[in-house]
């Protein structure tokens, strides 16, 4: 089954470590109404993220935030990001540098609500505030 290592491949360029089957059915809701392929995201991972994503990818990233209640109303949901991660045995002990990055990318706004969505994803890459990342 591909969707294990496309999981692990999203949890990466998103904020989310469950990768369970709510998780799933959120992608797969987010990839029909932003009309993102598998492919659109396996080319943009394989790019190490660097390239400029289209503006469907972008919003896919606000679709899953806003699914997962990271992102409200365009504002990043710095505490919501918080809480989902606390509950994930394997980086309690890394929760200090995590806050630190999260609270670094959470004023970040874009052009539109899915550009801030892009922008914050890719900062807490950035600020490694993110699992798979460290």
């Amino acid at each position: 089954m591909k969707s294990t290592l496309f999981c692990a491949a999203l949890a990466m360029l998103l904020a989310v470590v469950q990768c369970d089957a709510d998780f799933r059915a959120i992608m797969q809701q987010c990839m029909q109404t932003t009309q993102v392929t598998e492919a659109d995201l396996k080319d943009f991972m394989a790019s190490g993220m660097q390239g400029t994503p289209k503006e469907n990818l972008k919003c896919y990233t606000k679709c899953l935030m806003e699914k997962q209640g990271h992102l409200v109303n365009g504002q990043f949901n710095a505490q919501a990001l918080l809480d989902t991660l606390k509950n994930v045995p394997q980086i309690k002990d890394k929760m200090d540098e995590i806050t630190s990055g999260v609270n670094a990318c959470k004023d970040i706004k874009g052009t539109n609500d899915c550009d801030t969505a892009f922008k914050v994803t890719m900062c807490l890459k950035e600020h490694k505030a993110m699992p798979g990342h460290h």
